[in-house]
Order: structure tokens, then sequence, then C-alpha cells
């Protein structure tokens, strides 16, 4: 018996141990740390294994120099228990040293860390092809998450700001940064962007418009703005570049001194993809993102992961950015490049071009005359998610995550980096953020209203111009999130929403003391709030139902049609719906509702509009095609919202809206009104909308 009880335990013994081995193998630890950070700001190291807080002493975890002289510093453990934040150190190189009885799991392979890094005062361009090199190369050592991730009353008065011919502007944000747009309009003529063509319309003569020229592009240059300076016309857009062998954002420049021969003089570009565009002062800046294939260093010793730029100006060579332009962001460690060029527009746009390349993606922008300010999420403590799957992660498992930002003082092509932090939540858009007398204002959400298990919250914080906390609202509107948000000089008004739309108003004279004034709750959510004057703010958005699921017994919320509303905001702590509108049936929509550049203002008649594309609801979930064209409603605070222009294309059986056709903007030259789609121009008289003319755009 007792032998078989020997056999039995070896046998188990046996059976144990390659697990035991199997575990111990697996528990090497990695590491993901940035290796710069700012003196002003926390640096942090991720660790594979979790830490044992009480192990988080002065003996098993500490800084020392480069040459391992201990310094004092504050060491702490984040909640996730992988993630250590170091404060309280002088600008110099260090050495983050973990003892292995500070991790939780043991094992063979667990062994003792020590991450070099750099604090820095002021951001310093990379010193060597080596540094470089070893930065990408620390990325591929890093741990890998489970999945990878390829406003005010200045703005009013820009908006609703003519030019001195009387004719359409862009809607922009900021008033003196133009942030271009599929169609510009210029001394009686027409700019429309498709693909890769410009279609000049000579609309001098409204009842007989006339295709004036036709601007052909490269066959791989895909163009997605336009924008105007004097006489420059600027095509700015994506091109695959063959013998480069790689994407280019593209800035294309003509003089259009005779809008009937365009003449091409310039083209510049930098490696990538566009984020967006402005021109500030005289210069044009492009922003985008590019994202080095640095996995090509685990089969080659060395490559070349330096942004490509060109410039026709000087040839038509492709060349890796100097490194005396490339510098590592403080704090972060996705391996993307954000890229900057600032070109000079005066004098036809002659001088060179200056591109910064900052290692450290940037998702969302917003920009004021004198500073650039660039944010990008920070998921799980300090780990990044690379761009280039970003956007599909978010929609398949939307993530909680804070928000970094960037900051940059501008003079003309001079780029000056003035610093970098960090709040809680992540930003909706451009216009949820705001600089108002050298203060950056800007609006989250902190976690995911679908997440039953933790509340998310939406807060406001105002940072001065060192980025450094003046004042915050913290906790608004528990379960919702933010759909859209504006700021008007002292004030700011942020919709939220979940089941109904609360319109806050919020008190931001005092940048150390903002305040909630009042709310508003109303079925309904404004994807865009657009000022009308100081006390009243034009939401366009969509209406909702509650529904009821048998199988949940929940309720949930539905849109139905879209909603445009007037809100008064004279009271603040009242703020009242004085005037609203509904707009087609289920499945109705407009550009507008996304992006406020298909937004048409005529200041004269008081008029705003846009695209719309018309549905109704069917049977049972189905919906059915009813039109498109656009829509004019005369909005003033005696009289409210009323429809005046009611240009609708009927459907003639079709299924569904011919994108060919669809108007995608309205613009005005005098007092007439124009709709543009990609393959026709149709004016109209603005006093009554009456049909003038129509060209077909070949």
């Amino acid at each position: 018996m007792k032998s078989k009880w020997l056999a039995f335990m070896l046998i188990a013994v046996i059976a144990i141990v390659p697990g035991i081995f199997t575990w111990a193998m697996n528990t090497e630890v990695t590491a993901k740390a940035a290796s710069v950070g700012m003196a002003t700001q926390s640096w942090q190291a991720s660790f594979s294994v979790s830490l044992k807080k009480s192990k988080i002493t002065e003996d098993n975890v500490y800084v020392t120099t480069e040459k391992g002289k201990k310094v004092p510093a504050t060491i702490a453990l984040l909640e996730d228990q992988k993630t250590l934040v170091v404060k309280e150190l002088v600008p110099g190189n260090y050495q983050l040293h973990v003892k292995k009885e500070a991790f939780a799991q043991g094992g063979l392979n667990v062994a003792s860390q020590v991450i070099p890094f750099t604090i820095i005062e002021t951001l310093t361009a990379v010193q060597s092809e080596k540094e470089l090199q070893q930065y990408f190369k620390n990325l591929l050592k890093a741990p890998r998450d489970e999945i990878r991730e390829d406003e005010m009353s200045l703005s009013a008065k820009s908006e609703d700001k003519a030019t001195a011919n009387n004719e359409s502007t862009t809607n922009n944000q900021v008033e003196g940064v133009e942030e271009g747009d599929i169609v510009v309009v210029k001394d009686g003529f027409i700019f429309t962007a498709k693909d890769q063509s410009i279609t000049v319309v000579n609309a001098k003569d409204p009842q007989h418009l006339k295709q004036a020229a036709n601007i052909k592009l490269k066959e791989s240059q895909y163009i997605s703005k336009l924008a105007l300076y004097d006489n420059l016309l600027i095509a700015i857009g994506d091109q695959y570049i063959e013998k480069a062998g790689t994407g280019m954002v593209t800035a294309s420049f003509y003089d259009i001194s005779n809008p009937n021969k365009p003449k091409h003089i310039r083209d510049v570009g930098q490696e990538g993809y566009l984020k967006d565009i402005r021109i500030a002062k005289d210069t044009l800046y492009l922003i985008g993102n590019m994202y080095p294939n640095y996995w090509v260093l685990q089969q080659e010793q060395k490559a070349d992961l330096k942004p490509k730029t060109y410039d026709s100006l000087t040839g038509e060579k492709f060349t890796s950015l100097p490194l005396e332009k490339i510098s590592i962001l403080p704090n972060t460690m996705d391996g993307t490049y954000s890229l900057i060029t600032a070109i000079d527009l005066k004098n036809g746009a002659q001088t060179t071009a200056n591109t910064k390349g900052y290692l450290g993606g940037s998702s969302g922008l917003y920009m004021s005359e004198n500073a650039l300010y660039l944010t990008t999420p920070i998921y799980e403590g300090n780990t990044a998610i690379p761009l280039e799957k970003r956007a599909m992660d978010m929609i398949w498992m939307p993530r909680a995550a804070d928000t970094q930002i960037f900051k940059w003082n501008i003079n003309g092509t001079t780029l000056n980096f003035t610093g970098s932090t960090e709040v809680k939540g992540t930003v909706l858009n451009q216009y949820s953020m705001d600089e108002y007398k050298g203060n950056l204002r800007i609006f989250t959400t902190e976690g995911n209203t679908w997440d039953e298990k933790s509340t998310s919250y939406n807060h406001l914080f105002i940072l001065d111009e060192h980025l450094k906390a003046l004042g915050t609202v913290k906790d608004m509107a528990p379960g919702e999130k933010i759909y859209s948000a504006r700021f008007m000089g002292d004030k700011a008004y942020v919709v939220t929403f979940k089941e109904v739309d609360p319109l806050f108003v919020i008190d931001v004279a005092n940048p150390k003391k903002p305040a909630v004034l009042g709310e508003l709750k109303i079925p309904g959510f404004s994807n865009y709030l657009h000022p009308l004057d100081a006390t009243h703010l034009i939401g366009i958005g969509y209406d909702t139902e509650q529904r009821y699921d048998s199988y949940t017994k929940r309720n949930f919320t539905v849109t139905t049609n879209m909603k445009m509303s007037l809100f008064d905001v004279s009271d603040f702590k009242n703020p009242k719906e004085q005037s609203t509108v509904k707009i087609g049936g289920k499945g109705s929509y407009s550009e507008v509702q996304y992006n406020p550049k298909a937004l048409f203002r005529n200041k004269e008649y008081n008029y705003f509009g846009f695209p719309v594309v018309q549905y109704e609801a069917g049977k049972g979930d189905n919906i059915i095609y009813k039109g498109q064209g656009a829509q004019i409603y005369e909005i003033t605070e005696e009289k409210g919202i009323t429809l005046k222009g009611n240009i609708m294309n009927a459907t003639n059986g079709e299924p569904y809206e011919n994108w060919e056709q669809v108007v995608q903007r309205v613009v005005y030259i005098e007092d007439v009104l124009y709709t543009v789609a990609r393959n026709e121009v149709k004016s109209y008289q603005l006093k009554d909308f009456k049909p003038l003319d129509t060209l077909i755009i070949k």
C-alpha cells in the first residue's frame, strides 16, 4: 500500500512540476516608460507584473542619478498596481530602480528593473541617430495592450463676419484663425473641391453660371481642404507618393489673380496623414500624424525612421527631417510623430517651409492666434494607444481615458513648445476647448456611459498659460457624456446626454472659481452649438424618444428626427428653449451635425441654413427616403426660428440619396444663394429662393 501511495505522489509531482516551471518561466517583467519627462509634471513607468504596495519602500524602489547616486523623489503606486509615478525631480538624467522584491508575482524570471529616463525643463531636439533608434527599440520591448490601435463672443464676431464683397466665409471657430473648407468663395467665383480636381465657377451672373476653370491634380492626390489667402488658392489633402513609398500631406498653391487661369506655383508636403490646417497671421500650418514602421528594427540593425518632407521650391527630392527638427514630447510612448509644417504666405508663399516633428501622437487640436494645442487620450495609466487603430478601438471597445495636452506658442513659422499636462477624461472635439485671456478652458468626459459598473462624469478644467490648473467644475451630469460645447467670453455652455438633454450654463469669468449657474433639461440633444448673440444660442441635433425593451425589461432612448432649438440664456440661472423646429423624420440628417463648416450664415437676413437629407419612419424600424437639398431659417431673438427656404429635391423613387447630387455646402454672393453638390451648382434669389440657374460640373 505504501508503494502505491509513493507511486501516486510521484505521478502527481511529475504532473505539477511542468506547470510550476511554465508559471515560473512566464513571469518575465517588461516595463513601459517615456524616455523624457518635464520637470513641471510627474513621470510614470508601467510594468507587466503587479507590484506590492507594502513593498514600495526606499530600499526596494528608488531613483538615482545616471552615475548611481540616490536622489530624493516622491514615488507612488497607482490603483492599477502596475504603474509607478515619480515626482519632484529637477532636470537631469536619472534611473528608476525597482527591486524584484517589490513585485507581487514571483518566478524564476522576475528580476530587478533599472529604467533610465531624463527630466527636462524645456524641450530639446534629438541629439543623435542612436538616441532616436533607441526610442523605437524601447517600444519594441514594451508590453503591448491586448487591443492595438493603429466658442465665445470673439467667435461670434468671426463667424458672422462677411467679406468686403458681401460673400460667404468659412464658419471658423476663432476670429483671425482660418480653418479652410471644401468650398470657398472669392470675388464672385466659387471654388469647390472634388476628389482630385478643383472646379472654379464664375457666379458673377447668377442667371448664367459658367465653369471658368478646372484644376486637375495628381491621380494619387485627394483634396480634403481649400483655403484662400489674398490671391492664393491652397488645396490641401493626402497623397500617396509611389517613388517615396509613403503617404504625404500635400499643400498645393495656385495663383488665382486670374481665376479663369489658375497658375500652379508650389507644392509642400510632410509624411503621414492630415489632421487639420490653420491659417493665422499670414502663416499656413499643416498639422498631421505619421506612424513609422519601427518593427523593421527587428530585421535590420538600422532604419531611417525620420519623417520625410517635400518642397518643390527646393527640388523634386524627398528628404528626411533632420534630427535638429525632431523632439520627443514628454511622457509619451506611442511611436507616432506629430508633424507641424509652417509656411509664410506673404509675397506669394515663396519662402522655405519649416517642418517640426514631435514624437508623441495627437488626435485633437485647438488653435488661437498665438498658440496651438494638441491633445491625445492616455489609456490605463501611461499607455498611449497608437493612432492608426485608435478610432476603431473606440468604436468596438470604448475605454475610459485621460487626456494629455501639449502647447506651442506660435509666431509665424516659429514654434516654441511651452509644456504639457494631463486632465481627467477625454475631449469631444475642438469646440470643447477655448483660449481666453491666455487661459485654456477644456471640457472632458470621464468614464463611459455604457459601463454600468462605473459612473461617467463631465468636467471643466481651466489652465493658465503654463498649463497649470486654475479652477475646475467637476462631476457634472453623472452617467451622461458631452455631446456639444461652446465658450462665449466669460460664459461656457455644454450639452450632455443619455436620456434627456441638459444644457449647462457655466460662469467662467473668474478662472479660479468657475461655477454652474443654470441647467435646462429637454428631450433630445444638440450636436452643435452656435452663438446667435451674447444671450442666445442655436442648437442643432436630434430629437429622441423613449422605448421599452421587453427582453431586458428596460427603457432605452432612440433618435428620431433632426431638431434645431434657440436657447435663451439671458437669465443665466434659468436657461430656456425659446423656439424649436423638427426637421424631416426618423433617419434625417445633416452634415452640420458633425461638421460645423456646413453651416450657412447671412447676417443681413438673419439666415442660418444647412444641407439636409430627409427620411421618414416606415414599417417597423425601416426608414423611407424623401429627398435631399438645403433648408434656410431666419433666426432672431424676437421671432425665434422661421423656415424661409425649403430648397429640397424630392425623390423620384430612389431608395436613398445620390451621393453626387447631395448638397454639400450653401454659400451666398451679394443677394444670391448657391447650393454646391459634387456634380452641380444651383443659384437662387436670396430674398425669395426663386431658382435662377443650374451648372453641371464636368
